[in-house]
């Protein structure tokens, strides 16, 4: 399911745009949105995703967006926006989920 070559030349920078943003649980119209393009190229995108790190879904996709950005050097491949926003919604889920605390 991994990629072989370092994501910076396995997909091409839209490509890993939209790979974070699937990370964070975007739907193709979110992306569309935060990345100023259609809905039908960001199908392209996810295509190309998809086949370029043998993928067979969208959910594979974020999967594997979250591994990489957990991974050793995984800092790289997530804006510090994005990681900023990652983190809140990781918060958000837990307070949600503990009613407010955090007994894990």
């Amino acid at each position: 399911m991994a990629a072989a070559l370092p994501l910076s030349r396995t997909l091409t920078p839209r490509e890993r745009a939209v790979l974070q943003l699937l990370g964070l649980g975007y739907d193709n119209r979110s992306i569309a949105r935060e990345m100023q393009v259609s809905e039908r190229t960001v199908k392209r995108f996810v295509t190309a995703i998809l086949a370029k790190l043998g993928l067979r879904s969208r959910l594979q996709a974020g999967l594997f967006a979250l591994i990489a950005a957990s991974a050793p050097g995984g800092g790289e491949f997530w804006p510090k926006g994005l990681m900023d926003v990652a983190e809140v919604a990781d918060d958000d889920v837990l307070a949600h989920d503990t009613g407010g605390e955090y007994d894990l």
